[in-house]
């Protein structure tokens, strides 16, 4: 990857529609939890300045600024100065309306998969502790405020654990992968717009992990 930073954009030169993220330094900088939350709120805003970024994740305007050259050393944010105010108003935009992350190589895959897994054992670690009753109240509190958020469903609606073992044809399996592909992407246009529609409305970044591979042969090795 260049040194440089990307180009600035202009307003006749639209975000392309996929980004493929396979160079190291690009693996690295969209891995980070704080950079991918900048990402996804430049594409809920279109454009941002840091000072409107730290202010939507709750991040220091310093910090946010430092990821922000990061991402675009790494070539996925550029300048907009069509929306600037002036020479030394830096507004930013993300160049591609999504990132489609193919890590080549054993590192480049760990770089993705170490915050990754780490976040999985905390949502697991989490979901666990529903399931047993720990926390601080009593048994009979605990029911009540069950009670109270709608009998038996869960604690927290908006956070589960899932994994699933089943049998399927190749055929199948493709199918599967293909309906899966088409309800996050669904859902994160859908999530988008309703950003646009409502930026005053409370919103977090949420993360869906779906993986789908032959359990005893993750490689798919011939033969299998």
């Amino acid at each position: 990857m260049a040194e440089s930073t990307t180009p600035a954009r202009t307003a006749s030169r639209p975000a392309s529609d996929t980004m493929v993220v396979r160079d190291p330094e690009a693996l690295r900088a969209i891995a980070h939890p704080v950079r991918q939350s900048i990402l996804v709120q430049l594409a809920a805003m279109g454009h941002a300045r840091a000072a409107d970024l730290a202010k939507a994740i709750d991040q220091p305007a310093n910090s946010v600024s430092f990821h922000l050259r990061v991402l675009a050393k790494a070539g996925m944010i550029a300048e907009a100065p069509e929306h600037a105010r002036d020479k030394r108003d830096r507004v930013w935009t993300n160049v591609a309306k999504s990132y489609s992350v193919k890590p080549t190589g054993d590192e480049a895959a760990d770089l993705i998969l170490r915050p990754t897994l780490a976040w999985l054992s905390d949502v697991f670690a989490h979901d666990s502790c529903d399931d047993e009753g720990t926390d601080d109240r009593g048994d009979e509190a605990r029911d009540q405020a069950d009670d109270g958020a709608g009998g038996d469903g869960p604690r927290d609606p908006g956070r589960t654990f899932m994994l699933s073992t089943i049998l399927l044809a190749p055929d199948e399996a493709a199918e599967l992968v293909r309906e899966l592909g088409e309800l996050l992407n669904r859902w994160g246009e859908r999530s988008l717009a309703a950003a646009r529609d409502d930026s005053a409305a409370p919103r977090e970044l949420y993360q869906v992990l779906a993986a789908a591979a032959p359990r005893d042969d993750p490689a798919g090795n011939a033969g299998a």
